[in-house]
């Protein structure tokens, strides 16, 4: 129903997204999944026409598409409601284009009703309605114009646990049993158990730029039951590829397991992501309380983090060696070790000698100390990054520099980066 071939995206230098390649086919739920800035929602966006590509090919029934895709509708995350219009006002909205008789709106716009529980609702206003409710307008509106594929993006993510349980179960239920035009559904979420519950298929995105790491068939049947342990080893088998994503342990290759992934390439610079200091040291101090071990899918809930945010806090930590990443575990080092239980002042030399020794880090110390007012102009540091790391957006990679500068202070004003 719609292919993406080799799809590329940027904005001016910022490349977000690279040769991602895909196709939804008809009866088929299908999930993209991935760390925060890995292009899950600007591919929805250019599936739906929302956003034009800069290089590559999106096919909608074979034809190249061309502006925004009339056979899609579209679910986000904020409900966006018009305040001044009733439940039914705000789902009938969506067919003003068609031209329909008033007598055939009310028809569609009751049956939707029915079909995602808001009867009895259809005369009040969005200030009266919870989000789950709201939410269900939205659900609503993009069914109604009977659209072939609907996407979904991130749409339970605002919501509470046991209303995002039973909108996921219910557009599982409508879908099956075909009482709409909708024959396919693209899912972005960042929830795993949330992608395993719904989908058939599910991509794991990589990032920077934004691509398909690898993809998992998900052969569970229909109702799923998040109780059972094939629900949790399938959970289990999407943690570990996301994981690897952020800290590969070796690079992967197709596999016979329903899994292929895409080799990863080793960089001679490691870069640390752009996380607070306060974050990471937390982190090792949980970590620590727990007796130097924790599982990397449990440690999210314990630092009250998402898992993608997670994993870039472990990461971090990771690359300063001041913990180890065998499969599921993270442990501290004894180098971490030494960290958390030592004061603030040896917290604050050992990260200024860890981050000192980064190569990145060294390379930019190099050129200033060859600079003979050891200043730099920003443009300069933003170019040597540019080409010392293609693949990596330059400005974020700057702002991770400052963020972890113990070593380097920034002063935007003058567009000059000083060495203490």
């Amino acid at each position: 129903m719609i292919v993406l071939d080799n799809v590329h995206k940027s904005f001016g230098s910022n490349h977000v997204l690279r040769g991602f390649s895909t196709r939804i086919e008809k009866g088929e739920i299908v999930c993209i999944i991935g760390p925060s800035g890995s292009g899950k929602s600007t591919c929805l966006r250019i599936m739906a026409g929302l956003m034009e590509k800069t290089n590559g090919e999106v096919l909608v029934s074979g034809t190249p598409s061309q502006g925004t895709n009339q056979n899609i509708s579209v679910v986000f995350q904020s409900f966006a409601l018009f305040p001044w219009e009733t439940v039914f006002e705000n789902i009938a909205l969506a067919l003003e284009p068609l031209n329909l008789s008033s007598e055939e709106i009310k028809k569609r716009v009751k049956k939707v009703i029915d079909m995602v529980g808001l009867e009895g609702f259809e005369e009040a206003y969005p200030r009266e309605l919870s989000g789950g409710m709201k939410q269900r307008v939205g659900i609503a509106r993009a069914l109604v114009m009977d659209r072939s594929v609907l996407l979904l993006d991130e749409p339970f993510s605002a919501l509470d646990i046991l209303t995002a349980d039973s909108l996921r179960n219910e557009i599982v239920e409508i879908f099956q049993s075909q009482q709409t035009a909708t024959r396919a559904v693209l899912l972005v979420t960042h929830n795993i158990q949330e992608a395993v519950y719904m989908a058939r298929r599910i991509l794991v995105m990589g990032v920077n730029p934004g691509h398909i790491r690898g993809q998992v068939i998900n052969d569970l049947p229909y109702p799923r039951n998040d109780a059972t342990p094939a629900f949790s080893q399938m959970v289990d088998r999407v943690h570990s590829l996301v994981t690897e994503t952020l800290m590969p342990d070796v690079p992967k290759v197709e596999t016979g397991s329903g899994i292929t992934e895409t080799a990863t390439r080793e960089l001679s610079f490691q870069v640390l992501p752009n996380v607070s200091v306060s974050e990471v040291i937390g982190l090792l101090e949980t970590i620590h309380a727990d007796g130097g071990t924790a599982d990397i899918f449990k440690l999210g809930h314990q630092i009250e983090k998402d898992f993608g945010h997670t994993l870039f806090l472990v990461k971090a930590a990771e690359i300063l060696e001041l913990v180890d990443t065998p499969k599921q575990k993270v442990i501290l080092t004894e180098l971490g070790r030494h960290f958390v239980e030592g004061d603030i002042n040896v917290q604050k030399r050992m990260l200024h000698e860890l981050f000192g020794e980064l190569s990145l880090v060294s390379e930019v110390a190099q050129l200033l100390r060859q600079s003979p007012t050891l200043r730099l102009p920003v443009d300069l540091v933003i170019e040597k990054l540019t080409e010392w790391l293609p693949n990596e957006n330059p400005n974020e990679l700057l702002a991770s520099l400052i963020t972890w500068g113990v070593m380097l202070s920034y002063r935007s004003q003058k567009a000059i980066i000083p060495i203490c």
